[in-house]
């Protein structure tokens, strides 16, 4: 089980990224029709240059220290939204699709991406969407106060796309790996080694000054 938290304030929304899409050419003057249909044969099978590409696990939503009894039952179920992300690729140039760049970003990544058509079932453009059935509990360990939230996976990157030498597209993806990492821990214990971003933004929201769980 996630212990857990990144830098957010709490009860701030957060928009992260913003969706656009031009379908110019490079100088952004826009193409007629018949050009965009030719473009778009022509880059069919084009190449893909991934720049400045970031994955990072950020707090999406927290249930601030709450005390329960040894034995008692901590869930995720009734965490509140603190930040929330949206899917989005803004580009310039000739117009991908959304998919298809998504495709290829996860590609490049070798892992499952929101947005590929794919990997979610359920495939909501933002963050706060939850999926049926998805949240954790265990048991308290001892008497004290506890932190729950929920975690994503986000991955942030810029693209070029290259077709007959030139670069006819270019432009941002935001997406995410998976949007339900689950946090739970106790503010009495120290962080876990290993706890990423995500768990250690959700003890500093979640938990007072002092608290082991901030060290």
């Amino acid at each position: 089980m996630k212990r857990g938290l990144t830098t957010a304030i709490a009860a701030l929304v957060i928009a992260a990224g913003a969706t656009g899409c031009t379908s110019g050419g490079e100088d952004g003057a826009p193409h007629g029709g018949a050009q965009r249909l030719a473009t778009a044969k022509a880059c069919a099978d084009g190449t893909y240059t991934w720049l400045n590409v970031s994955r990072r696990m950020v707090l999406t939503d927290l249930t601030a220290g709450t005390h329960y009894a040894k034995g008692d039952k901590v869930s995720t179920k009734g965490v509140k939204e603190v930040a929330r992300y949206t899917r989005s690729v803004s580009t310039s140039g000739a117009a991908l699709p959304e998919k298809r760049l998504i495709r290829a970003l996860a590609r490049h990544l070798k892992t499952g991406l929101a947005g590929d058509g794919v990997t979610m079932a359920d495939d909501s453009p933002r963050t706060t969407k939850y999926e049926k059935g998805a949240f954790a509990e265990q048991t308290a360990e001892a008497s004290g106060r506890y932190v729950t939230g929920r975690a994503a996976d986000l991955v942030e990157a810029d693209y070029r796309y290259v077709c007959g030498g030139r670069t006819v597209s270019s432009g941002h993806v935001v997406t995410w790996a998976h949007v339900n990492e689950m946090i739970i821990f106790s503010c009495g214990d120290k962080p876990a080694k290993n706890a990423d971003e995500g768990e250690r933004e959700a003890a500093r929201l979640g938990c007072r000054e002092g608290d082991p769980a901030r060290s």
